[in-house]
């Protein structure tokens, strides 16, 4: 199981438990994810980081790479649908009435801005 694999298998027991149950066999489908998500990585990173420029030597090239990687992980993991946060629609939780009353606040001084 590489790096990748380790990372979405730990976040979705950590943050989705039960979807984590039910599925039948979470090392071969986390392997599967992990090998997805380097694949991912390194085509993301060799568009992030081209070709060597004019008057670049190997040194700063291979550094540019390896911020090309970490942008490139960045990214990658962040657009990854194992790691959007899950959907609240269905939560149960009302919306805390000091927020609501905030927000009608902020909505009517807006208001009040823009038809000035």
């Amino acid at each position: 199981m590489n790096r990748y694999a380790q990372i979405a298998l730990d976040q979705h027991r950590r943050h989705r438990p039960l979807e984590h149950a039910l599925i039948g066999d979470p090392i071969a489908f986390f392997e599967q994810i992990g090998l997805e998500l380097q694949a991912a990585v390194t085509s993301r990173r060799d568009e992030v980081l081209g070709p060597p420029r004019p008057g670049e030597n190997p040194d700063q090239y291979r550094q540019r790479g390896y911020q090309a990687w970490a942008t490139a992980e960045e990214l990658t993991l962040r657009d990854h649908p194992l790691f959007q946060p899950e959907s609240d629609e269905d939560d149960g939780i009302e919306d805390d009435p000091s927020e609501t009353r905030s927000a009608a606040m902020l909505a009517a001084i807006n208001e009040a801005i823009h038809t000035a």
